[in-house]
């Protein structure tokens, strides 16, 4: 993110503006601005962390991280090693068991689900069924963690 260049945009605006004052007003103006300055970039850079934030509440199992490259905050997306994994299989029930379902969806959400599972390094099957799992453990009745998740 260039909080620089969109603060040198918002400055020039204001400069345009100023510059339709009369000339007195204007250094009075110019001069406001060189002191806020320094305001402006916290305040832009608080609504970067709060952006931050709200993504972080709606992303599962990961989490954004701001850093500051050359003076500017950079936002990366990593795992979160809080996150609570997805829950084994119930005891008793063979690993192996199967069961089938037939499930219709958009031809543009298959293609999707592919995409994200290869980028899990996973085959579709295994992506839906942990999503599934995930999704269905986190709405238990017994669950002790409740997130919500929307899949």
């Amino acid at each position: 993110m260039q909080l620089t260049q969109t603060a040198n945009v918002m400055e020039a605006a204001v400069q345009a503006q100023l510059r339709l004052a009369d000339p007195e007003l204007a250094a009075l103006g110019s001069e406001l601005l060189d002191v806020l300055r320094p305001a402006i970039r916290l305040t832009l850079m608080e609504v970067v962390e709060m952006a931050a934030q709200e993504v972080n509440g709606q992303l599962a199992g990961q989490r954004v991280e701001i850093q500051l490259v050359d003076g500017d905050p950079e936002l990366t997306v990593r795992p979160d090693p809080s996150a609570v994994p997805p829950p084994p299989p119930p005891t008793g029930e063979p690993i192996d068991a199967e069961a089938r379902i037939t499930l219709r969806l958009p031809g543009y959400l298959k293609d999707l689900i592919a995409e994200a599972a290869e980028g899990a390094g996973d085959s579709v099957n295994t992506f839906v069924v942990d999503a599934l799992r995930t999704k269905a453990y986190e709405k238990s009745p017994s669950s002790s963690v409740r997130r919500t998740i929307d899949l």
